[in-house]
């Protein structure tokens, strides 16, 4: 293994309208995505994505949408991709929503940044109906996706279809409308809000410039050498930063080629279809496959042969001989046989994972990022990786640890042109987030060895990251909870299990309500309250485990529970 920073050409960016034009014109009509449209595959390319981006620009200028706040919600389509590169070009700011966020949380977040026009698909379009009278700062909705049913839709006078926008955008250039095709914004300037929690109350709107996303997209490229010739398969939300940088901005950069997930459910099948030769994916899925991997083996009886086969082919390894792809071809298909390398962040990863995959083949390169560097931070080139470390510093990031010592474990702070400018509308979660001498403040434990590898040993934030790399704010469940009279107090936490995080409510009852009632009775009658809750709430957010406690948790001379010691 090649020891040191990878030392591949990568190509300069300026802009996000450098990343459309540029490989448009490089790579003309190599497919960007594959996409499913009722059933059948579709594919864009490079052309078509700089053919629909000039034209919803142009339609923008038409709309009066220049420099304008637009929320993009939905499934996976070109359509999004469009929406999302267009407004950042167009001076405006993208706000990606999670399609997963309930009715009211979707609509406060539209609120809250006054968006004028909102790019969503047909069926949540169609769910958020009883609510689009509040949202009178939007003045047109935009439906993506495949073709909508135009009777359905037809609900609000603000009404428009993708593909008219499209058609709108085209007439006017060619009459000669140039105000977004000579349009040049600030890359300074704001370019996108991405929330990182479900709710208004705790949530935090992480402001993102447009050289912040360049500055990562060229980290990303910088730091994993992939080619022209690589293909993916999607399978992270779209809305997720860890998926739009490292996979979406970074892929088209070096020209690869995308199938655009249609269902979590199908990621296997989907896998075997396209043959991709790279996988951007959060733990979850490489424990998954793993898993299905290994039970595939036994349920043929050959574990104990695939076993030793490893230990033979390790061993021709250490001569210089690799026939990995020769003795797991059977495993590797399966997978659709090209897969050679996956970029896996997001959430903690078991180094056992890694070391089953590259004795299969396949080299995993573990990373750290949070959203508000855009996300990268630090990744183990493929070139150089070391188990148990989340990399590197990546390429144009500074790491240093607020220790005593570079080798003691401290808060990891970060700095670079990754780094967001702040929160939206929080100016005292901004100044927190940084140290007097500009350092971010990551909120997570670790340290650095000799070699500048970063080793994250604990997270100072109370979020917890389940394995399918989703954010959960334990602050946002205790609203909830403490909504409930019959809770007087109660810390939410991540308790680790064998396989997996399970969302833990630990509660201090309200024990005047419970009078007479002894511990089994209270905790069967606030399990069926946490159930109703949980009904309301998206699956990867709900509470598993109910525990109770006699004495009030310890707190702070300002009455704040010191959650951790809640262990």
């Amino acid at each position: 293994m090649k020891k040191g920073y990878p030392t591949h050409h990568v190509q300069d960016l300026q802009c996000i309208r450098d990343l459309v034009y540029v490989n448009a014109n490089k790579y003309g009509d190599k497919p960007l995505y594959i996409h499913l449209e009722k059933g059948q595959k579709v594919t864009f390319t490079y052309n078509d994505n700089k053919r629909c981006f000039d034209a919803l620009g142009t339609a923008f200028s038409e709309l009066g949408l220049m420099k304008s706040t637009v929320a993009v919600v939905g499934d996976q389509h070109p359509d999004w991709m469009t929406a999302y590169l267009t407004t950042i070009t167009a001076g405006g700011v993208i706000v990606p929503l999670d399609k997963e966020l309930s009715c009211e949380q979707m609509v406060n977040f539209i609120k809250q940044t006054e968006c004028k026009a909102v790019f969503i698909a047909e069926k949540i379009f169609l769910h958020i109906e009883e609510y689009l009278p509040e949202l009178t700062s939007v003045e047109y909705f935009i439906i993506i996706g495949s073709e909508p049913d135009r009777q359905k839709i037809a609900i609000d006078k603000r009404v428009m279809v993708f593909d008219d926008v499209i058609a709108l955008g085209t007439r006017a250039l060619s009459k000669g409308a140039k105000e977004f095709l000579s349009y040049r914004r600030n890359p300074a300037r704001l370019c996108a809000i991405l929330f990182t929690s479900g709710t208004t109350g705790t949530s935090k709107g992480v402001m993102l410039t447009e050289e912040n996303l360049i500055g990562a997209i060229m980290s990303c490229c910088k730091m994993m050498d992939i080619k022209d010739t690589d293909t993916f398969v999607s399978v992270l939300p779209i809305h997720h930063t860890f998926a739009m940088t490292c996979n979406r901005l970074a892929m088209c950069n070096v020209g690869g080629t995308t199938f655009m997930n249609d269902s979590v459910k199908h990621a296997l099948r989907n896998f075997a279809d396209f043959k991709p030769t790279t996988l951007i994916v959060v733990p979850l899925y490489v424990e998954t496959i793993c898993k299905k991997i290994w039970d595939g083996i036994r349920k043929k009886g050959k574990e104990k042969q695939v076993r030793a086969l490893i230990k033979v082919s390790n061993g021709l390894r250490k001569v210089g001989i690799d026939r990995r792809r020769e003795f797991f071809a059977e495993i590797l298909n399966s997978l659709g046989g090209n897969i050679k390398q996956i970029v896996c962040g997001g959430a903690p990863l078991d180094p056992q994972y890694i070391k089953d995959f590259d004795d299969f083949g396949i080299t995993i390169a573990e990373g750290y990022g949070i959203t508000e560097c855009a996300p990268l931070i630090s990744v183990n080139p493929f070139n150089w990786r070391k188990l148990g470390s989340v990399g590197l510093p990546a390429i144009g990031m500074e790491v240093k640890i607020d220790a005593p010592k570079q080798s003691d474990d401290g808060e990891i702070l970060a700095r670079g042109k990754n780094v967001f400018i702040g929160y939206y509308e929080n100016e005292e979660a901004t100044a927190e987030a940084f140290t007097e001498d500009g350092w971010f403040r990551t909120g997570d434990i670790g340290h650095m060895d000799d070699d500048n590898f970063i080793y994250i040993t604990g997270r100072k934030k109370n979020v917890i990251i389940a394995s399918n790399g989703k954010n959960v704010y334990p602050e946002e469940l205790e609203e909830h909870l403490l909504k409930n009279e019959k809770i007087a107090e109660t810390v939410v936490i991540g308790r680790q299990t064998d396989e997996n995080i399970v969302i833990t409510a630990v509660i201090y009852p309200n024990f005047d309500i419970y009078a007479g009632k002894n511990t089994e009775d209270i905790l069967e009658d606030l399990k069926k309250d946490i159930n109703n809750l949980n009904k309301t709430l998206p699956v990867y957010k709900q509470i598993r485990d109910v525990e109770l406690r006699g004495t009030e948790f310890e707190k702070t001379t300002t009455k704040k529970i010191k959650r951790f010691l809640v262990k």
